[in-house]
């Protein structure tokens, strides 16, 4: 069944991270700004409870623009008449402690991405650890080149390696994110970047696995 996703303000905000599927590569920053850094070895809990599908939107230069679904699977998010641009794609909070430096919003419409996250949304849906009100531990254990009429995508390779309580950084419903002045496009389409095989953990502010 999937997430029903296509397969072939002011105040606070939660720092974004992103994965650009022409580099087959992870990014996001530090808390309250500072330099981009990669993320080598990609491994987070992934608040699936609270996930969002939709219509979005992702400009350079641009705040994102979101309509959301009435519930995950419905696929009725409706794009204004007259604007362009949008795609349909999935918004979903993750944690850790070592690769991200804490939560971060996770948000892509790339094919090559929805289709993984298809299947990572079946395999908790289906899990008993989610009756038992768990959050899975993902890891990206690779990446995989995808050849289309556009080019060459990497689709990178999630894996459920494990199960936690709910972090505390994570309680509640997850927060409608404000505007971000400071989110900044993916690297051009043109950057072929031979993808690297995770090896490495991203800037440690702690000592779990996540």
């Amino acid at each position: 069944m999937g997430l029903g996703l296509p397969t072939a303000g002011s105040g606070d905000f939660i720092t974004f991270c992103k994965y650009n599927a022409k580099a087959g590569r992870w990014y996001s920053k530090p808390e309250g700004g500072g330099d981009e850094y990669e993320v080598q070895q990609m491994t987070a809990v992934f608040d699936m409870d609270n996930i969002k599908t939709g219509q979005m939107k992702f400009m350079a230069g641009a705040a994102p623009e979101y309509i959301f679904d009435s519930g995950v699977g419905t696929c009725d998010a409706q794009v204004p008449e007259g604007q362009t641009g949008f795609k349909r794609g999935f918004q979903v909070l993750l944690y850790a402690e070592q690769s991200w430096q804490g939560v971060r919003e996770f948000s892509a419409t790339a094919n090559t991405v929805n289709e993984v996250m298809n299947e990572l949304y079946d395999a908790w849906e289906s899990a008993p650890e989610r009756q038992q009100g768990k959050l899975p531990v993902v890891t990206c254990t690779g990446v995989s080149p995808v050849e289309s009429k556009h080019g060459t995508n990497y689709q990178p390779t999630l894996e459920i390696v494990g199960w936690t309580d709910r972090p505390a950084a994570l309680s509640g419903d997850a927060p409608a994110p404000a505007p971000q002045a400071a989110r900044e496009a993916p690297p051009p389409a043109q950057e072929q970047v031979p993808p690297p095989a995770p090896v490495a953990q991203a800037p440690a502010a702690g000592g779990s696995m996540f």
